[in-house]
Parts: structure tokens; sequence; C-alpha cells
């Protein structure tokens, strides 16, 4: 081993222990140097992004920051790669990084990947669900129940909605992902479609002349909804009474609500599904 192979070995080390360092003191005392940091993911708009606009995600909590009187940063981390979600937690939120992890649905599996890391969710700002969405011949359509005699609804392939809608006799085009789906709209393949919320704002940003529309006053079947919400370390409860409280604030003012339609992403609140944290056994 040479010495430039020895110095760099040591170059790297210095660096590392570093960040670490780094990490840990943030974690010590989280929002102490006034700034709050943002774990998100910047390849999943209109969630979160690494440009402009910067996502709904990002600028939700960019305003529970400033409600605070803190300035905020962003630190970003792939849940798309191998590992997934739980990896990305593990390399940001969990090594302390950042303060606040965003969009992260709530359900069983991930309550236990959360107790392992020390981390916990807020309470739920917004509900995602597969929606339906209309133009031409069937834009007039009042209901998802409207569309069954009318026309074929386009759904991505086996996703939930797609097994529904084969059980419930409806006919499909099958499509292999939502994005996919809404193309497929937007070139008069079909006028009906089942997709997942999110994904009518990069349909929006990149068809902007386009004529879909969800049906209005559509209420999403529970079965089909995730609740959203953020994720804190579990021993800085301050900084999570910070966040739920102006989660609070911004849904009750309808600034939540309008920083997620700008995005050309239909608003539902949280919906009441059972909290799977009440039915584990304390510890």
């Amino acid at each position: 081993m040479n010495m430039k192979t020895i110095l760099g070995g040591l170059a790297l080390t210095a660096t590392l222990v570093c960040l670490t360092a780094q990490a840990n003191a943030k974690t010590a005392d989280a929002l102490a140097d006034g700034l709050m940091t943002i774990c998100a993911d910047p390849y999943i708009y209109p969630s979160s992004a690494q440009g402009y606009p910067p996502g709904y995600d990002i600028e939700i909590l960019e305003a529970i920051a400033r409600a605070g009187g803190y300035r905020s940063a962003q630190f970003w981390v792939n849940s798309g790669t191998i590992g997934g979600l739980g990896r990305a937690l593990r390399n940001s939120i969990a090594k302390g990084f950042c303060d606040v992890f965003v969009g992260v649905a709530i359900d069983d599996r991930q309550i236990d990947e959360l107790a392992e890391k020390d981390l916990v969710f807020t309470r739920p700002y917004m509900a995602l669900a597969f929606v339906p969405v209309v133009q031409g011949a069937a834009a007039d359509a009042k209901s998802f129940e409207d569309l069954k005699a009318r026309t074929k609804i386009g759904v991505s392939r086996t996703t939930p909605m797609d097994g529904y809608l084969l059980m419930h006799g409806y006919e499909r085009e099958i499509y292999q992902g939502n994005d996919r789906v809404m193309e497929g709209m937007v070139r008069g393949e079909v006028d009906a479609a089942m997709v997942w919320s999110s994904s009518l704002g990069i349909a929006r940003r990149d068809f902007a002349d386009a004529k879909f529309r969800p049906i209005s006053n559509y209420k999403p079947d529970p079965l089909f909804t995730w609740n959203i919400a953020m994720v804190v370390p579990r021993a800085d409860t301050k900084l999570k009474t910070l966040v739920d409280d102006g989660i609070s604030q911004l849904i009750e003012s309808g600034e939540l609500q309008a920083i997620v339609e700008k995005y050309g992403v239909p608003y539902y609140a949280p919906v009441d599904k059972p909290d799977p944290m009440k039915y584990r056994t304390p510890e």
C-alpha cells in the first residue's frame, strides 16, 4: 500500500468521523441551531423534488418551520433503491442527518420499521387514494358507479384497484403504472380511469391542456386510501409536538389543502382507519 492510498484512507476516515459527529450533535438537540432539516426523496414529484417547485410535502413542512421561527433545508435520500424506505430511513433520519422525514404512508408494515429505528409517526396530514378520473364521453359521470355500464376503465396492472375492478365486473384497460394510465387518457384510449391521486400531479405538469378531471365530491373508499404522515425521532417529543400542532393549524386554515391542490393533486383529509399502534402489545 503506497503513501497516497494511506493518506486518502485517513482523509476519508476523518470525513466520516466529522459527519457522524455533526449528525450526533444534531440528534441531541434537533432545532437548537434554528434549522429544521427535511429528509425527502428527490425523485417522487409531486410529493418532493430536487428543484422547483419542490413538491407539496416539502412546502408543507417549510410552512410549519416558518411558523415556528425556524429556517429549513433539505437532506435528499432516494427511497427507490434496493432496501426501499427502510434503507432510506436508516441512512438519513435514523443517523441524525435530518430532523423530519416527509411523505410516509401509515400502514402495519411501517410501525415495526419505525420502532426498530426509534422513530415515530406524526399525526397524518392528508390521504392518498385511488380516484376516478373522467373526460370525453364519460365527462358527465357523477360517481364511480356510473362508469360501470358506460365505459372501460384504465387502471394500473396488479394494483389493489385492478383486483377490485376485476372482481366486480368492470371492463378494464390495463396499463403498466399509473403514469401510463394517464398517458393513455391523454391519447384518448380511455375516457375513465382509476388512478393513484398523486399521479394526477405528474399528468397536470406534463399535459397542462388535457381535459381530464377527477369526479367531483368523490369520497375515497378507506379500503383504497392511505394516510400520509411525517416521521420524527421517538425521543424528540418537542419536535413531534411542533410538527403535529403545525399540521393541525395548516389543516384548519385551509393552507395545507391549497398547497396540495396547487400541484394538481386532489386533497383528501386523513380517513378514520384503525391506528395500528392502538393494537400493539405495550412493551
